[in-house]
């Protein structure tokens, strides 16, 4: 089965004119449109793709990485804003919407936010959020004096600063 929102090795089941039908398991077979298909990409072959939900609502394979995927806090772009909610720039060619009721703060466009990217049970999509608190993990993490750790700040506070270790 493809997990949406992640990357996933899926295998080339047959070609059409518009592009390839990989392997979908429980899903039916998912498009990788022409424009991303290898060159010399044949049945049987493969692929590390990333699957999202396009804006037809159908279910389709890149060979691109994102910036994030589901699960991932990432510092992102807001590159335009509708009545819907602001669009972040993840590196796919279709960005990545954080609706009005996950924004913290209204976002603007040319700055850039801490968000985390989920999927959207509702409608299956990928979405992100910048209400971060409700996707932290708070219980104490076991590091050991000098272990080196990747952290992201994400918020100031009279106290200092907030940050996702």
């Amino acid at each position: 089965m493809a997990d949406v929102g992640k990357m996933n090795k899926l295998t080339v089941v047959r070609k059409a004119e518009h592009g390839i039908y990989l392997s979908g398991e429980r899903q039916s077979d998912i498009l990788m449109p022409k424009a991303y298909v290898p060159d010399n990409c044949q049945v049987d072959d493969e692929l590390d793709v990333f699957v999202y939900r396009d804006s037809e609502d159908r279910i389709i394979a890149t060979p691109q990485t994102p910036l994030a995927m589901v699960g991932d806090f990432a510092f992102l772009k807001v590159v335009g804003t509708t009545p819907v909610g602001a669009f972040l720039d993840w590196g796919l060619q279709k960005d990545l919407l954080v609706p009005f009721k996950e924004q913290r703060y209204r976002m603007k466009t040319g700055q850039s936010y801490v968000v985390y990217v989920y999927l959207d049970k509702d409608t299956d999509r990928v979405a992100a959020s910048s209400k971060l608190n409700k996707f932290l993990n708070l219980e104490p993490a076991e590091y050991k004096e000098g272990e080196e750790v990747d952290l992201m700040i994400f918020d100031k506070t009279d106290l200092g600063y907030k940050v996702i270790v």
